[in-house]
């Protein structure tokens, strides 16, 4: 088995107009994103102790929050973006679990996800 880094983040907060019908799109909403980024050949960090020997996970919170785009029907759509945004990160990404919840579509308990993979080319 090859040695891995998996760098996660959990539940990020993401503000956006996410829906099929319009109106659910015309007000933004809360999502919560979380994300598991699996790096190939990691190095010895006591030896390299610095943001350049990792991905750096603010790069991924800011797109999160930020950087999203435009409105989507699908929250398999933010997640699509996410995914490719922490693939380019990295030539040792090897594959990326992102998980879309969406809390608000259901009337009481519970709430709607997603979880999709993609591996590196």
């Amino acid at each position: 088995m090859t040695d891995m880094q998996i760098i996660r983040i959990d539940d990020a907060k993401a503000i956006v107009r996410v829906g099929v019908p319009e109106p659910e799109r015309a007000a933004p909403q809360e999502v919560r994103v979380s994300v598991a980024l699996a790096l190939g050949a990691p190095p010895d960090f006591p030896e390299n102790d610095r943001i350049g020997a990792t991905v750096d996970y603010d790069r991924i919170l800011h797109f999160i929050r930020d950087d999203l785009g435009a409105p989507a029907h699908l929250i398999e759509t933010l997640a699509d973006r996410v995914a490719g945004h922490c693939l380019s990160l990295s030539q040792r990404a090897r594959w990326v679990e992102v998980t879309v919840k969406k809390p608000s579509v259901l009337s009481g308990d519970g709430l709607v996800a997603v979880t999709i993979r993609r591996e590196a080319r």
